[in-house]
């Protein structure tokens, strides 16, 4: 910092977050200098890295009074008294986009603000119909009794400043952010003239407000909103795992190999999934619990087999037909609880060597898989020669399957508490979906028959 100029932009912002308290740091990258601020939120702080572009904006911003919510891309301006969030359409494309902005009472800002129905009407001029890229506001009806204001809208000027929705690590240019399309332009949710400082309070009124209001939209008019998650939240997966077959140079070769049909099916599912966790979890999950009835019975199978190779067996014996028909009859009971069946799935399709391989191509999965990310979950730890790695692993599996579709309430195996969508943990989820893909892989490998031709 003694080597910048009084009249530095990050010297200055250095020197305003010493006197509210904020941590700041300024580091050197060789001849680039970079500055970094971290803000409240809630018992966490989100970081933040500034251009020198940015940083002489936050020199006329009052960025003292900002807290992030959450992990949502959400601020409570304490000095005005708003808390403003970047919103979303579940799904993409232009059905959904084009739904947000005709939802009835929205009023566009530019030229004249004229109100939908008139833009809308046969006579209107095609240059006055609300298009995306407008800037327009809803004024949302209030409730009796409530003491804030709801509004939808095109994102105000501050929350431009402090937003995350197109935050990356290491994004350093300022004309990036300069770009209307980019960051100009995107839908929020505010809430106006709230009566809350406190960070739990703010992300609280928040979620309640946007759960009941998003709610209701999607019902009356079909357009299914979400509040967007923090950039600086989500964290990219890695590379896939690819095993052996990862050489350099390996040419792509006919297929020799034919696949089930219906496991396929499922797990190409699973891979038009990626995003949606929970749902490409379950999807990989079903291709294994679709081989159940094979591996869950290949035991008793093997045993009825030998029984009736054995050279002192007597068809004319009941105490040998006996012996059969209890083996029989066992393969006839579900071949075993669930969790036994997906052991023998895994003990049937994946050696310990395969999974060693996999647990070890990824320097995050060991302490994802022997960790506490996610809760009543099985650990995975390759250390452990006292539990075999196949069952830890089958079991850390069931687990997490019986999270996604019990409740404490429905009475599943474990009572385990359900799995919720867009959580923490279920963002932590990427290394087990990679877990179950690629089980889901090796059983599909090893119920793989020849191509003919």
């Amino acid at each position: 910092m003694e080597d910048l100029e009084p009249s530095d932009p990050f010297r200055l912002i250095a020197e305003k977050c010493k006197e509210v308290g904020h941590e700041c740091e300024i580091t050197a990258r060789g001849a680039q200098v970079e500055l970094m601020i971290a803000f409240p939120n809630g018992r966490q702080k989100r970081w933040r890295r500034l251009s020198r572009d940015q940083a002489r904006l936050y020199l006329t911003s009052p960025f003292p009074q900002v807290t992030y919510l959450g992990d949502f891309d959400a601020c409570l301006f304490r000095d005005t008294r708003t808390i403003e969030a970047s919103i979303q359409t579940h799904g993409i494309g232009p059905r959904q986009e084009r739904g947000l902005i005709d939802i009835p009472g929205i009023r566009k800002l530019n030229d004249g603000q004229l109100p939908l129905d008139e833009e809308l009407s046969p006579d209107s001029e095609p240059g006055d119909r609300l298009r995306p890229g407008d800037d327009w506001v809803l004024d949302v009806e209030q409730a009796q009794g409530l003491s804030y204001g709801v509004e939808l809208g095109t994102v105000s000027e501050r929350f431009v400043d402090f937003t995350t929705r197109f935050y990356r690590p290491g994004m350093q240019r300022a004309s990036y952010y300069a770009r209307p399309q980019m960051r100009d332009k995107f839908p929020t949710l505010r809430l106006v003239d709230v009566d809350v400082t406190r960070h739990d309070e703010a992300l609280q009124l928040l979620t309640r407000v946007s759960d009941a209001l998003f709610f209701e939209t999607d019902v009356r008019f079909d357009v299914p909103l979400k509040l967007a998650t923090a950039r600086d939240r989500v964290r990219r997966r890695p590379r896939r795992f690819a095993g052996r077959s990862d050489v350099a140079g390996a040419a792509v070769r006919a297929p020799r190999t034919a696949y089930s049909e219906k496991p396929l099916s499922l797990y190409w599912y699973g891979r038009a999934s990626t995003g949606v966790p929970l749902l490409e979890f379950l999807a990989y999950y079903q291709v294994l619990e679709y081989y159940f009835p094979s591996y869950g019975r290949r035991d008793i199978l093997d045993k009825l087999r030998h029984e009736l190779r054995d050279p002192r067996f007597e068809i004319e014996d009941d105490a040998h037909l006996s012996r059969v028909l209890m083996l029989a009859s066992q393969a006839g009971k579900g071949f075993g609880s669930e969790r036994d069946q997906l052991k023998a799935t895994v003990k049937g399709c994946v050696t310990e060597g395969h999974l060693k391989e996999f647990l070890e191509s990824d320097a995050d999965f060991g302490d994802h898989f022997d960790g506490k990310a996610l809760k009543g979950v099985a650990r995975v730890d390759l250390k452990d020669r006292k539990n075999d790695l196949l069952n830890q692993v089958a079991n850390r599996v069931y687990d997490i399957r019986c999270r996604i579709v019990h409740t404490k309430e429905d009475g599943g195996e474990s009572a385990a508490e359900i799995l919720l969508p867009f959580s923490k943990e279920a963002d932590s989820l990427w290394p087990d979906v990679e877990l179950v893909k690629f089980l889901a892989q090796k059983c599909l490998v090893a119920g793989a028959s020849r191509l003919h031709g």
